[in-house]
Formats: C-alpha cells, structure tokens, sequence
C-alpha cells in the first residue's frame, strides 16, 4: 500500500449534535426520552451492556408526521425516525435521587431507564453513567449536562 498521492476531500460531521436515528421496531418514544442505540436501532435507555446512550429525544424525525406518535416501524418505508439532541446538553432543574448536595456537583450520574425523573448520584447496579451533575440548588432543582455519546462510552465501568 502506499500512501495518499492525491487531495482526497471527505464528507465530514461533528461527532454530537443534533441527529436522526431509525427507532426500534414497535418501541414507542416520547419527546424528553433518554434514548440508546441498540442493535441499531433507537430504543429507551436502559443501561444495558449493549445500550449506547445517544441523548434525549427533541421530535420526530423522518417517517413520523408532526404531532404523531414516535413509534419504530422497521418494515415501514422510510423507517421512522426520532430526532436526537446528542450535544451533551445540560438539562436545567431537573429533579435528583441519590441525595445531592453542592458537594457532588461534578459527580457522575446515573438512570435505570429513559425518564430524566429517575436519574441518580447512586451507582448501585447501575453501569453507565449517561453525564454529570453541573449545578445543584435543591434535589428537585439540579442541572445535569448529559454525556455525548463519545464521552458516554469512555465514562464506560462495564
């Protein structure tokens, strides 16, 4: 092999942003979903060994008229899509468990399923930390910033 003679000019995007991915066959997402790949298709978060979070759900996407249902179709053509915000932003006075306080803010945090309601400070059973916590005013008023799926995958324990 030899190396590159020639400009070669590739098609390039940023790593996180804004998104669109396929949604799992019959799996129904709303918008404010914390959302994984799975198998390659969109799917609710779940922190399984084979969830790749991605982001929270901002809408539909291809496939799904405003106002519907986000809901896979995997036959349908096109495939049905949601709109991922995968930025790693930070959601703002959000409620969370795991008894914070100033102290932890910068500490990692944790979710068991898509509902932003249930993130944690507490590992637990809890493999993948989906971002960390950024500011804290009471356990119902803390801002996360989410993790972009990059950072998700090199915060990886398990």
């Amino acid at each position: 092999m030899a190396d590159l003679g020639a400009d070669r000019i590739h098609a390039t995007k940023t790593r996180a942003g804004r998104d669109a991915y396929p949604i799992a066959n019959g799996v129904t997402l709303y918008v404010g979903a914390l959302v994984a790949l799975e198998g390659g298709y969109l799917n609710h978060y779940a922190d399984g060994a084979n969830d790749v979070f991605v982001g929270i759900v901002t809408g539909p996407g291809i496939g799904i008229s405003p106002g519907a249902a986000l809901t896979g179709n995997t036959s349908g053509t096109p495939v049905p899509q949601a709109r991922v915000d995968s930025s790693g932003v930070t959601l703002v006075g959000v409620p969370m468990a795991g008894s914070p306080d100033a102290t932890k803010v910068g500490d990692l945090v944790y979710c068991a399923d898509s509902d932003t309601d249930n993130m944690t400070l507490t590992i637990g059973s809890l493999n993948h930390p989906i971002g960390f916590m950024s500011r804290f005013g009471s356990a119902t008023d803390v801002d996360v910033t989410l993790f972009t799926p990059t950072e998700m995958l090199s915060q990886a324990t398990a």
